[in-house]
């Protein structure tokens, strides 16, 4: 299925299929196998049940449609619009089953002179004013789809601007459509609104073919623009969600206990880890700077002479010390004696 197809139904099923007016084809689908208009029907059973093994199933439907068309469009659509809608229904059916392969397309125009048959015993009988059918045999079932689209399109234009306003998501699906059915309405002007053959000849296309836009359009945003603060908003909430399930997967006492060096954004704040382990760093690299001049340079060399020196100095400025103080001692000693001789003299 080509993307034109793909569109199309996924227009049809979200947003056309629920509608009021274009849910009156499946009330026009309604079975009649059976039903009393089948016997317009006989004269051309056999025919038909030759070409297509539903087909006869499909002239009885055609038949109650025909009679009792009034009764099932009455209050949807207004009556002008009646007959356009039966003739788009009955060439879509028979497209459809030649698309499925049920019937053969060089036997188009047969099905459809049977059903014209039909349409004259009814028409003849006593059941007034039923609908005509427009046959042109120079008009293709294409051509009648784009028709039926068109038509499909403009009929149920207020029930799409009332569904896609309540959803917005449905834009896409509508601009795309909205290409195609652009394009088909132009193409269709075009062909039909000069008198082409091809074309069926019982529409009244003069308001198509008089003015130079008589398509209505909706302007809906194909998506919407996310701001800067619904950004950050996800990305903060996808960090939270992180955060989250990384706790899940291992939880231990410090991991409960309050966290104070976490900013707004989620992010460890290893400020002051980093400044120490500068500081360090900076004192071991200075450290193994002195450790390396000291062994092996001459600069270590001279401070080592210096300090024995001043240790040397020291040792004997401490002997001259303990020298002079044991002089000193001695000189004491001698003065203490000579000073102190008593003399006793007797009485």
């Amino acid at each position: 299925m080509d993307n034109l197809g793909l569109n199309y139904n996924d227009f049809q099923e979200k947003i056309l299929k629920d509608l009021s007016k274009y849910k009156l084809y499946e009330k026009l689908n309604e079975d009649c196998d059976k039903c009393e208009h089948c016997t317009y029907c006989k004269n051309v059973e056999s025919s038909l049940k030759k070409h297509g093994k539903d087909l006869y199933k499909l002239c009885c439907t055609f038949a109650k449609n025909l009679i009792t068309l009034t009764n099932i469009l009455k209050n949807e659509i207004v009556e002008d619009d009646h007959c356009k809608h039966f003739n788009f229904w009955i060439h879509y059916e028979i497209r459809k089953r030649l698309k499925s392969n049920e019937i053969r397309e060089n036997h188009i125009d047969y099905i459809l002179t049977r059903l014209l048959q039909v349409h004259y015993k009814i028409q003849t009988s006593s059941k007034p004013n039923i609908c005509d059918i427009n046959y042109n045999h120079k008009t293709d079932l294409n051509l009648w789809e784009k028709f039926k689209d068109l038509y499909d399109y403009t009929l149920n234009f207020e029930g799409i601007k009332s569904k896609i306003d309540n959803d917005n998501t449905l834009c896409p699906i509508y601009l795309k459509y909205l290409t195609y059915i652009e394009s088909t309405y132009e193409n269709l002007k075009n062909e039909c609104c000069k008198n082409s053959e091809k074309c069926p000849n019982k529409f009244n296309l003069k308001d198509w073919c008089t003015k130079n836009d008589n398509l209505q359009k909706l302007s809906c945003e194909k998506s919407m623009p996310i701001s800067e603060d619904t950004f950050q908003g996800k990305r903060d909430n996808h960090l939270e969600t992180s955060q989250k399930d990384d706790r899940s997967h291992s939880v231990s006492p410090s991991s409960l206990e309050p966290r104070n060096d976490i900013n707004e954004d989620g992010i460890t704040n290893n400020t002051d880890y980093y400044a120490k382990l500068g500081v360090s760093l900076s004192f071991l690299g200075i450290l193994s700077t002195f450790f390396y001049l000291y062994n092996f340079t001459t600069f270590g060399n001279m401070i080592r002479s210096k300090v024995l020196q001043q240790k040397i100095n020291f040792n004997l400025d401490q002997d001259e010390q303990n020298l002079m103080e044991h002089n000193l001692n001695k000189d004491n000693e001698i003065i203490y004696t000579d000073g102190y001789n008593i003399t006793y003299q007797s009485s």
